[in-house]
């Protein structure tokens, strides 16, 4: 079983122009913990009061799922998420060597006593803690070793693996995992970036390596190119693996058009499972092929993930669609009205024809008066 953690509400307003209200966030929590994530990341405490705002109106709501406050490892930062009433905290600090010299001026040690006594302050108050090496896969392995080990010794309950500039392949990240918990023992939580449009096979590899809780934003927002797409990751689990952990797979239109409203950030057209293309099909063939039967070309049926199926009218089309709409519409045309009615719609050389205009042609068609 592999668990979510939704940073939509974190991670996810970090975007760049993106900011939400309070009203905004307890809707968009609501929704999360009725689609079903095991941990919503509702925001980092000492950033703004409206966020800290948000924070203890959502942990005050009962959800089912945890609620998590973002932290740096600081005790300032710690009494902040705590006077927010949240279950979980998710302290981070890198050990990057570049970062250790010219950032922090701190050495593998000194950070690790940092660590140490910032996991045992928050266990110390009742928190649930989870650690991150920030940029953790392009930190000496050794060093994430050393401070995992601290923040574990320290009471810590997972340690995240954060692919931060989304530098990591399938092949690196697998291993990675594997032998960090191969020498920690510990629960390893995985949040990877898109800069190279790798995030979801990244999450996945990790997964299938040991990683017990993979992180996503709703329509894949975040830092520069985003982190994991919670729609792409609950279906492919599902597809892939067979996990379906309760998820209200469809609700994931209905969590994209709100997070795509409050956002201002407009979904592809080509996005995978959420974009308005995804269950569109266009070609003659595939579309005779996916009447007969969806799944010819169909990953998962659109019907699972709250969406119709569509298909397109333009010069692609084939007799097979023309005639399924005929009959599904009662109208009757011998063999050259049919044919006179494909010959209007392959002629259009750009743009596409509605349902409603084909159908008034083939009336018209059908009756001698055209539209």
């Amino acid at each position: 079983m592999v668990e979510i953690l939704d940073s939509t509400l974190r991670e996810g307003e970090q975007t760049p122009g993106v900011t939400f209200s309070v009203d905004e966030k307890l809707r968009i929590a609501s929704m999360l913990d009725d689609f079903g994530v095991d941990h919503i990341e509702a925001g980092h405490p000492a950033v703004s009061p409206d966020i800290r705002r948000a924070l203890k109106a959502i942990a005050g709501q009962g959800f089912r799922a945890n609620v998590l406050a973002h932290s740096r490892a600081l005790i300032s930062d710690i009494d902040m998420a705590l006077d927010c009433d949240v279950e979980w905290i998710g302290l981070f600090i890198s050990v990057l060597d570049g970062r250790l010299k010219e950032h922090f001026r701190k050495d593998l040690r000194q950070v690790c006593d940092i660590v140490h006594d910032a996991v045992s302050y928050a266990k110390a108050h009742g928190l649930k803690v989870r650690y991150t090496p920030e940029d953790t896969l392009r930190s000496n392995f050794e060093s994430v070793v050393a401070v995992s080990k601290a923040a574990l010794d320290a009471g810590a309950d997972r340690i995240s693996v954060a692919d931060t500039v989304g530098a990591a392949l399938p092949s690196k990240i697998g291993p990675f995992v594997k032998d960090l918990k191969a020498r920690t023992g510990a629960e390893i939580n995985v949040h990877c970036h898109n800069d190279l449009g790798l995030a979801l096979a990244n999450s996945l590899a990790a997964m299938e390596n040991g990683a017990v809780c993979i992180d996503s934003c709703v329509n894949g927002l975040g830092e520069r190119a985003g982190i994991t797409d919670l729609a792409e990751l609950t279906v492919a689990l599902k597809v892939h693996y067979g996990i379906d952990n309760g998820w209200k797979l469809e609700m994931l239109p209905e969590l994209s058009e709100e997070v795509e409203r409050c956002s201002g950030m407009k979904v592809a057209s080509n996005a995978p499972i959420v974009g308005s293309n995804a269950f569109s099909h266009n070609a003659g063939l595939h579309v005779s092929a996916a009447l007969k039967r969806p799944s010819f070309y169909e990953v998962v049926p659109a019907e699972t993930v709250g969406r119709k199926r569509r298909f397109e009218l333009d010069k692609f089309t084939g007799r097979d669609l023309v005639d399924s709409i005929l009959d599904q519409n009662t109208i009757s045309l011998n063999t050259s009205q049919k044919d006179h009615l494909m010959d209007l719609i392959k002629s259009r050389e750009k743009g596409s024809f509605s349902l409603d205009e084909v159908l008034c042609t083939a009336r018209g068609l059908g009756s001698g008066n055209f539209c």
